[in-house]
């Protein structure tokens, strides 16, 4: 079992002579995520699109609205994503490297998994015309934190202050800035894949592009050189009044300007899937 001096003799490693290590590591796995979904867009995409020729086998017992007063002018969509999207993901992944592996965790991202230097978490997050595109709303268990403290055998985070135009509340991430397993450190690293999709009519709602986004670690974020602290970057959640554990929602442009790799696009054009940079006012360019 992890003593607190350990633990600690590790985050201390990691704060005077790694920071710049672990940017580094988030942009290879960046690149290794952004690689691995583009290879799977088809797969991923056609799958995604049989929900409709599926339709009259479910169409009497769709997924219950959601949200504040839903116009019921499409169907909830996180169950597609979560079974044609993060499925294809894992046969990907397994298949590109296979030395991966899935350690149990009861909490993070819809797809953990773990490498020698990192564990990673890549969430899936479905957006439809209704949603802002150019947002993730994350929960505590899908932001990493500073770790600063230790508490009943475990590591404990400093809450976060996030300020919005209106509004503002404490943010409490959940997920550690590193992991110790078999003795060796694993950097967090925390991904989001959005799904973007189009509504034609109810039900036949087709994907309409992918977005891959890494949202810095939580030594980063929230030690130094807080990142969090960027105009924008975190700003109160959709339930920042009333939930327990109240989200906070990513700004993908803020995050886009920390550094271009942050948030790549996966688009079809020319029926080939092709990346995409994000850039300031939505206005893509290509890598």
């Amino acid at each position: 079992m992890l003593t607190e001096a350990e633990y600690f003799s590790i985050r201390s490693k990691l704060i005077s002579n790694e920071l710049a290590h672990i940017v580094a590591v988030e942009r290879q796995y960046m690149d290794f995520l952004v690689d691995v979904t583009l290879r799977a867009a088809d797969s991923i995409n056609t799958d995604f699109c049989q929900v409709t020729e599926l339709m009259p086998f479910w169409v009497n017992y769709p997924p219950r609205q959601r949200g504040r007063a839903p116009s019921g002018a499409s169907i909830p969509w996180s169950e597609v994503g979560e079974k044609a999207i993060s499925q294809n993901l894992v046969r990907a992944l397994t298949l590109e490297d296979t030395s991966i592996t899935f350690p149990g965790l009861p909490l993070g991202g819809d797809i953990r998994f773990a490498t020698n230097d990192a564990l990673i978490h890549f969430d899936v997050k479905l957006t439809g015309p209704n949603d802002r595109a150019d947002e993730i709303v994350a929960s505590p268990h899908q932001i990493s934190g500073d770790g600063v403290i230790w508490e009943n055998n475990g590591v404990v985070n400093s809450p976060a202050n996030v300020t919005g135009a209106r509004a503002s509340m404490i943010f409490q991430p959940e997920l550690p800035p590193f992991y110790v397993l078999n003795k060796r450190p694993l950097v967090c690293l925390t991904y989001f894949l959005k799904a973007v999709y189009e509504v034609k009519s109810i039900g036949d709602q087709p994907l309409k592009y992918l977005e891959v986004a890494c949202v810095p670690n939580g030594l980063l974020m929230f030690d130094e050189p807080q990142l969090a602290r960027t105009p924008g970057l975190l700003i109160p959640g959709k339930d920042e009044q009333t939930y327990l554990k109240k989200r906070t929602r990513v700004r993908l442009e803020p995050l886009a300007n920390l550094h271009d790799w942050r948030c790549i696009q996966i688009v079809k054009v020319d029926d080939k899937w092709i990346t995409q940079a994000r850039n300031q006012g939505e206005q893509l360019k290509l890598i």
